[in-house]
């Protein structure tokens, strides 16, 4: 509130991350009015969600995604090469993942920007679902641009976080939509949903179909001791990084780097907010107390926000 004088004028400030979520929901939702039939009737308005695959609570435990649970899920792909890839047929490998965020960038970990072996990823693909079919409703973007966090290195697991801008806007669909972004430092629940194509298991293949699987958050002192101080997390464990597994081997594992972590706030909705990005795991996941580090999408908004949306941090109106 500023006040001069006699006038007051009130000024409310929002994020630009909060209005486009808001967006992004309103072209989920489907009201409907229904007027009783009394006297002076006053409508009753009741929404209806236009999402795809499911939307009651994720299953414990790594399984298989429905076909559009996740719109928000992207690949990153590298040229396939016969030495390299899976199948010969593979016309691209998939090493990460990633989170669409608008029509034009998608977000994803700092270190899913070059591979030593195969250099930098050439496409994001959006609307994935099953590796080995076709008939998806899967559609590859060319990449125009990666920007890395000012502040990422690729000898350390801080600051893991990149933007990928696309070279032409995608249109948004029932299979391919964004995922809004967790925006408060304080996290008040206890799970979260990772989802990705990465290996199922220690030692196993990597998933040619979309998995998700639930983890529980563990705090930073209990991360601490699965992640001690090393070469890459010299000051182990910090404020702008989550950890989240679970004591019975579910994890996320090779492949699903770059990826989602997520809640989804309204149970029946159709939105996911995005909290944390697949980071850094055990080399040996899926193995008894399983924990991974994600980075903490919150941490960096202000960052987002300029890149996506080239805007300042506040809306003043």
């Amino acid at each position: 509130m500023i006040s001069y004088g006699l006038v007051c004028v009130c000024l409310t400030v929002r994020l630009v991350i909060i209005l486009e979520c808001q967006e992004y929901r309103a072209q989920t939702v489907t009201r409907t009015g229904i007027i009783p039939l009394i006297s002076r009737p006053v409508p009753v308005y009741q929404d209806g969600f236009d999402c795809v695959g499911s939307t009651v609570d994720v299953i414990t435990g790594g399984t298989e995604a429905d076909e559009g649970e996740f719109p928000h899920q992207a690949l990153l792909g590298w040229p396939a090469s016969a030495v390299l890839s899976r199948r010969l047929d593979d016309e691209f490998e998939f090493l990460c993942g990633g989170t669409l965020v608008s029509d034009r960038f998608v977000l994803t970990a700092g270190h899913c920007t070059y591979d030593s072996e195969r250099g930098y990823p050439v496409i994001v693909r959006l609307g994935e679902h099953n590796l080995d079919n076709d008939l998806d409703h899967q559609i590859d973007f060319d990449i125009r641009e990666i920007v890395k966090h000012p502040s990422y290195r690729a000898n350390s697991a801080y600051h893991d976080i990149a933007l990928i801008e696309l070279k032409r806007a995608v249109r948004f669909s029932r299979y391919i939509r964004p995922a809004c972004l967790w925006t408060s430092n304080s996290l008040n629940y206890t799970m979260a949903i990772a989802t990705g194509y990465g290996q199922l298991g220690f030692m196993e293949s990597r998933s040619r179909k979309l998995t998700k699987v639930t983890l529980k958050f563990f705090t930073g002192k209990q991360c601490g001791k699965m992640f001690p101080s090393s070469r890459k997390m010299r000051n182990g464990v910090i404020g702008e990084q989550l950890c989240a597994g679970s004591s019975d081997g579910r994890d996320t594992c090779q492949g699903d780097s770059g990826g989602p972590l997520q809640v989804k706030i309204e149970e029946r909705g159709c939105m996911y907010h995005v909290v944390g990005i697949t980071s850094r795991g055990n080399d040996a996941c899926g193995l008894g107390q399983a924990l991974a580090i994600y980075t903490k999408v919150s941490s960096y908004v202000n960052w987002i926000e300029r890149v996506v949306w080239n805007a300042d941090e506040w809306i003043w109106y």
